[in-house]
């Protein structure tokens, strides 16, 4: 993970020292910490760093400062991101200090994905789908990938119930004679065409709407699975509406079912291999037991299919 670089515009020298003391502690570094009475000050100093700033947290009473034609001119004039606070007192020991210092890092992690997407020029696929499995997944998936052109303009979201440590095996293993780039989701990573994502099981990611992973190394998957299907789908679902779809491998268990239901309501596809050829049928069947369902039938055939629907979105 890179380390974003913060430019801070405080009132006091209090919210100064403790805002510092948030962004260390969520592992970025602050290169300018200036005092919104020292505009002018402050004008020389922003050229100065403005090259290595990557987000400002400007945290005053914007609405007093209204009409301070020389602080609207200095936000008016800069490059990047703002995040806006609002003159706050802290006390670190508090319980709203704690949850607004969740809020921050969830706000520059968005802005890092952003960031990092800027500066790799690479440009996100039009289409993004899931591809969901659980036991006897990893073999149906490859079936699906050794099918599926690499050229087609989607990029893949593999979450498959497995345990931690093994994404990297998984992703060698399903990339293997195919044209697929695989690997496990690091923040940053941008779901772009010809490529399949490996969700991990030891922490949540999100998949933003610009494209970029964003990962929260703290943050467990919610409930029995891990990775969350329902979690992902969900996610993808939201984001993505018609240009997104999920396909339910072999598995057992029911995680997806609920996600599909919201993946439907969002226009997207939802498909699902034929229970007569999956190793453990449970997954597939409670998602065709939604009524959700558009297609059935075996991973490879699902990858025929996938390839003539993308050709007419």
């Amino acid at each position: 993970m890179s380390v974003l670089s913060i430019g801070i515009v405080s009132e006091t020298l209090v919210q100064q020292h403790y805002l510092q003391h948030a962004i260390d502690e969520i592992g970025y570094s602050v290169s300018c910490s200036l005092l919104v009475a020292n505009l002018t000050v402050a004008k020389t100093i922003e050229k100065i760093n403005a090259a290595t700033i990557d987000a400002w947290i400007i945290d005053v009473d914007v609405e007093r400062l209204d009409q301070e034609d020389d602080f609207q001119q200095w936000l008016y004039d800069l490059d990047a991101p703002i995040i806006f606070s609002e003159g706050h007192t802290y006390n670190a020991a508090g319980t709203d200090f704690i949850s607004w210092t969740r809020q921050l890092k969830v706000k520059l992690l968005s802005l890092e994905g952003q960031s990092l997407l800027n500066k790799s020029n690479i440009i996100k696929a039009k289409n993004i789908w899931v591809l969901a499995a659980s036991t006897g997944g990893p073999e149906a998936v490859k079936q699906f990938l050794d099918v599926m052109p690499a050229d087609a303009d989607v990029a893949f979201i593999y979450v498959q119930h497995i345990g931690e440590g093994h994404s990297h095996v998984l992703s060698t293993s399903i990339a293997r004679n195919n044209q697929f780039e695989c690997s496990v989701a690091v923040h940053g990573d941008v779901v772009s065409r010809g490529r399949v994502i490996i969700v991990p099981p030891e922490h949540q990611i999100t998949i933003q709407a610009n494209g970029s992973v964003i990962a929260y190394p703290q943050k467990s998957w919610r409930g029995a699975y891990k990775p969350s299907i329902d979690q992902v789908v969900a996610n993808v679902a939201s984001n993505y509406g018609e240009f997104s779809g999920v396909i339910f491998f072999t598995g057992m268990g029911d995680d997806g079912a609920k996600a599909s239901r919201l993946m439907s309501l969002h226009k997207g596809q939802v498909w699902s291999q034929n229970v007569s050829g999956c190793v453990a049928p449970s997954m597939p069947q409670e998602v065709i037991n939604t009524g959700c369902n558009s297609k059935i039938d075996t991973p490879e055939n699902l990858a025929r299919h996938l390839k003539a629907y993308l050709m007419n979105k």
